[in-house]
C-alpha cells in the first residue's frame, strides 16, 4: 500500500478521532503536528481504505430477519427494520413511517381501512402522508372505545384523522370496548352503527393494528384498558401471552375464548383473518412472547418490526423448537 504518510501514524490518528471522539486541534497537539496535517491525514486514511464510513438507512429493511420471520410464520411479508436505536419510543416512529410507506403501496380508491389503537398504531397516523389522490376510502375502527385519557386510546379520533388524511369518510363506534356483560354487548350489536359497521369489518381490505402486553399480576394495581380485575386474573391465569384488538391469544397462538372474548366490542378473528392484508406493527424486546404468539394466530400478514426485536423473536421461536 502506498501512502503519503505512515501507516501507523494513519491508524493512530484516525482512532484518535473516529473511535475517541477527540478534536483535530487535540490530535495536533498530542502527537505534535499541525492541524493542517491532521485534516490531511484523516482525508488520506478514508482514500487508501484505513478508514471506511458506512450510512445506516434505519428505513432500508433488513433481509435476512426479514425472510427469515416470514418464512417461520408463513407471513406474506415482513419489514425488520435495521437501527442501533434501542429507545422504544424511537423505534415506534421508525417502524410507523414504514408502515406509512408500506400502506401508500397498497391503498386505491373505495378501499375499506380497519385501524386499532395503541401507541404503534397512533404514530402511524400521525406521520402518515400521501400524494395520492383518493377517493371512496372508508376508515373504520377494528374496536370499541376506551375510558382511557391517551391520545392513543382515542380511536375514533385518529379513524377521523387517517380517512381525513385519505380523503375519505371515517366511521365511528359509540360503544366501550369492552362491556360488562354479554346482555350489554349485545345491545349495543343490534344499534344501526353496530350492523353498519360489522358490515364493513367483513369487507375491509386492509387493516392496521398493533399487538398488546400480556397482562401481568404486577398489571393489577394499575390501569388496564380492560378494567376489570377479576377478568385481568383470568386471562393471567389462561396464560395470554398477548392481544390483538383485545382478542387475547396464548404464546401457541390459540385464541383465549371465555368470558372477555364474548364482551369485547370489536372484530372478530375470524374476521380479521379473512381480511385481506393485516399489517401488524410491533417492536421491543419486552414484546416478544406477545408477538410470537401473534404471529402463530394465523391473523397476521406482514409484520413490521425492528431487526432486533425480530432476531429476537427468531431466537425465542428457535429455543422453543429445541426443548
Amino acid at each position: 500500500m502506498e501512502t503519503k504518510f505512515d501507516i501507523a501514524l494513519m491508524v493512530k490518528v484516525a482512532q484518535m478521532y473516529y473511535i475517541d471522539g477527540l478534536k483535530q486541534e487535540e490530535i495536533a497537539k498530542q502527537v505534535q503536528i499541525s492541524r493542517s496535517l491532521i485534516s490531511m491525514i484523516l482525508t488520506e486514511a478514508k482514500e487508501v481504505g484505513i478508514v471506511e464510513v458506512n450510512v445506516r438507512n434505519p428505513l432500508q429493511d433488513n433481509e435476512y430477519v426479514s425472510t427469515r420471520l416470514a418464512e417461520e410464520f408463513h407471513l406474506r411479508s415482513c419489514i425488520a427494520v435495521p437501527t442501533s436505536v434501542q429507545d422504544i419510543p424511537v423505534l415506534r416512529k421508525l417502524v410507523a413511517q414504514r408502515a406509512v410507506d408500506l400502506v401508500n403501496q397498497l391503498v386505491e380508491n373505495q378501499m375499506t381501512i380497519g385501524l386499532a389503537w395503541g401507541r404503534t398504531c397512533y404514530e402511524f397516523v400521525s406521520h402518515f402522508r400521501t400524494d395520492k389522490s383518493l377517493n371512496g376510502i372508508s376508515v373504520l375502527p377494528l374496536i370499541g372505545g376506551s375510558d382511557q385519557t391517551a391520545s392513543y386510546y382515542q380511536l375514533n379520533e385518529m379513524v377521523r384523522v387517517l380517512a381525513d388524511k385519505l380523503n375519505g369518510t371515517a366511521q365511528f363506534i359509540h360503544a366501550p370496548a369492552i362491556t360488562f356483560t354479554r346482555e350489554e354487548r349485545e345491545v349495543f350489536d343490534k344499534t344501526p352503527t353496530m350492523k353498519m359497521i360489522r358490515d364493513k369489518w367483513s369487507q375491509m381490505d386492509l387493516a392496521v393494528t398493533g399487538i398488546g402486553f400480556a397482562p401481568t399480576s404486577r398489571g393489577l394495581d394499575r390501569e388496564t384498558y380492560i378494567g376489570e380485575h377479576e377478568l385481568h386474573k383470568q386471562l393471567i391465569a389462561d396464560m395470554a401471552a398477548g392481544d390483538i384488538c383485545a382478542r387475547y391469544f396464548e404464546e401457541s397462538g390459540k385464541i383465549i375464548r371465555g368470558d372477555i372474548y364474548d364482551l369485547v366490542i370489536g372484530v372478530p378473528v375470524e374476521v380479521l383473518k379473512e381480511t385481506k392484508q393485516v399489517i401488524c406493527i410491533a417492536v421491543g424486546k419486552d414484546k416478544v412472547e406477545a408477538i410470537t404468539g401473534a404471529l402463530r394466530t394465523g391473523i397476521i400478514d406482514t409484520l413490521i418490526t425492528d431487526e432486533r426485536t425480530g432476531m429476537a423473536v427468531l431466537q425465542h421461536q428457535s429455543a422453543k423448537s429445541d426443548h
